[in-house]
């Protein structure tokens, strides 16, 4: 059952109940009111008859005067005279007026009983004269108000109910616009807008959905662009693995191989000082290829940040450049207690402080690279990089490294911001929540 179905049939449901319980109540005031105006029209032919009575003693002819007594009771809607003789035969009696028929049952429900009143006629012979208390007329008047008061309420429904359909589907007519909009959107499709009318609470999730579908779209936009841009990282990573692998160890591996040839040829020869300098030609080689692999772990993912910590891994990053660059000087503050830097946030930390002090270092002439990492209440932390290079262009938003650092930090729901330095050069700060807090961060960003 629908649910515009189901409001029409619930508010149907109330005004039929109310109507019945009214129905009830009108009965029960009507059969009260019926009791009390039998009893006092009962009351009045008392006191007719007393009247008449007072003179009839002294009447030169009692019969006529008891007819015409009799008569002024005919027509009367409720109550009605007869005279009854001494031996119980029924002499005279008033014509009641005509009265509508109404059901047995309805006659049942109002019946109000009420004494008869029988007065003896004060002339001797005449009998007694017997007042009944009659309802046929006003059951039957009331049976025909019931009847108008049923076709009003009916009419009353049928046109309530009619109104409510037609304002309930026109208010909730938005409600399958929603529907549409959501199975496009679940499909993919965040270009559809729903129309924003109705009810003001419609409206307003008629708006939040406009604005969820066209985050959505943009989101994916952006996906895409990341996703091309993940790509094109990946290609250079492979070409940089693969231009040192050839570069590098491949010589390398060529110049141990014809050492290790010269050396057998040799120690055959029996010329062992000369094989044992081939020897030692063949472990130099081995170390730099080791150290070359060594460097490119390091460049895939930081060994010690994973065995030493933070804090050493970024010694190590400063004493790689420091033996380089022995001319810069390098400041780093870092939190007492590395467990105050959440392991979930400290590669992207790495991440940061080895890109920016990079670009520092490539792109720059600085005297002072200062490095600091700020632990706050909470579990956020702010990671900031300076330098005192000479003013320069601002670096390229578009260059990998920089396009890199900023998905990372925003993988974790934090801020990126690269501004010019107090001292010169340029200044990189990141600002990232606890991955305790990165949900209500992203909530509040949808909001």
């Amino acid at each position: 059952m629908s649910l515009r179905v189901r409001v029409v049939v619930a508010i149907a449901l109330v005004l039929l109940l109310g109507s019945v319980a009214g129905v009830g109540m009108a009965g029960w005031q009507a059969r009260r009111a019926l009791r009390e105006e039998l009893a006092a029209a009962l009351t009045g032919g008392r006191q007719t008859v007393a009247s008449a009575f007072e003179d009839l003693p002294r009447s030169d002819h009692p019969a006529r005067d008891l007819r015409q007594l009799v008569a002024t009771f005919d027509g009367n809607r409720h109550v009605t005279a007869t005279l009854i003789d001494d031996a119980g035969r029924l002499r005279l009696a008033s014509r009641p007026t005509p009265a509508t028929p109404a059901p047995g049952w309805f006659n049942v429900l109002l019946r109000t009983p009420a004494p008869r009143a029988r007065i003896a006629v004060p002339v001797v012979g005449y009998g007694t004269l017997v007042l009944t208390p009659a309802s046929a007329n006003d059951v039957g008047a009331l049976w025909t108000e019931l009847i108008d008061l049923t076709v009003v309420l009916a009419a009353s429904l049928l046109v309530g109910s009619a109104v409510v359909w037609l304002t309930v589907g026109r208010a909730l007519r938005p409600l399958a616009d929603f529907s549409s909009a959501f199975v496009r959107i679940g499909s993919g499709d965040y270009a559809g807008q729903v129309r924003e009318e109705g009810p003001a609470e419609l409206t307003r999730l008629g708006r939040g959905v406009n604005e969820m579908a066209r985050r959505l779209g943009a989101m994916r936009s952006r996906n895409r662009g990341l996703e091309e841009q993940l790509r094109t990282l990946q290609d250079e990573e492979r070409a940089d693995l693969a231009r040192d692998l050839h570069d590098e160890i491949g010589p390398h591996l060529f110049a141990a191989n014809v050492d290790a040839a010269m050396a057998r040829r040799l120690i055959r020869e029996g010329k062992t000082e000369q094989a044992l300098d081939q020897l030692t030609a063949i472990s130099a080689a081995v170390g730099h290829m080791q150290a070359l692999v060594r460097d490119i772990l390091g460049r895939l993912r930081p060994t010690e940040l994973i065995e030493l910590g933070l804090t050493a891994a970024i010694g190590e990053l400063v004493a790689f450049w420091s033996a380089r660059h022995p001319t810069i000087r390098f400041e780093v503050h870092t939190p007492a207690d590395e467990d105050e830097v959440a392991e979930p946030l400290r590669e992207t930390v790495y991440r940061v402080i080895q890109e920016s002090v990079n670009n520092a270092v490539r792109h720059g002439r600085p005297g002072l690279i200062a490095i600091d990492v700020t632990a706050h209440p909470g579990g956020d932390l702010t990671v900031r990089v300076t330098d005192d290079g000479p003013p320069g262009a601002e670096p390229d938003g578009a260059g990998y490294g920089l396009i890199g650092m900023r998905e990372r930090v925003a993988a974790g729901h934090g801020e990126l911001t690269i501004a010019r330095g107090e001292a010169g050069g340029w200044s990189v700060t990141a600002r990232l929540p606890s991955p305790g807090r990165a949900g209500d961060v992203e909530t509040a960003s949808v909001a």
